[in-house]
């Protein structure tokens, strides 16, 4: 094979910066396993489609057994504690897959 039909290789910086973009911007973990941390990526996404999944299920739910008379707050009152769970685990796997290319770019 002549060197110029070969995929060009991206510099390490390059590399590091196109792993935060995509942890960062697109999915959580997706810029982790595509730098070969396969286990720590898959983590990373998993967590974070789960509490996206998990806060729309809930969401569902307070619109759900929402009565007419009372306010949409107050419908979403009794869930709280599962909208802030949700959330957690969104922004965990985000500050993971962040912190994962920042210490990429430091290297």
């Amino acid at each position: 094979m002549s060197k110029s039909s070969e995929p060009p290789i991206l510099a390490k910086s390059e590399a590091a910066r196109n792993c935060l973009g995509l942890n960062a911007t697109v999915l959580p973990g997706l810029g982790t396993f595509r730098m070969g941390n396969h286990f720590r990526g898959l983590c990373e996404m998993a967590v974070a489609l789960g509490g996206t999944v998990y806060f729309c299920i809930t969401l569902l739910q307070a619109v759900g057994s929402r009565d007419e008379d009372i306010k949409l707050l107050q419908a979403f009152r009794p869930y709280f504690s599962h909208f802030v769970l949700g959330v957690a685990l969104i922004l965990g796997s985000w500050v993971s897959g962040f912190m994962f290319g920042k210490r990429l770019l430091q290297k």
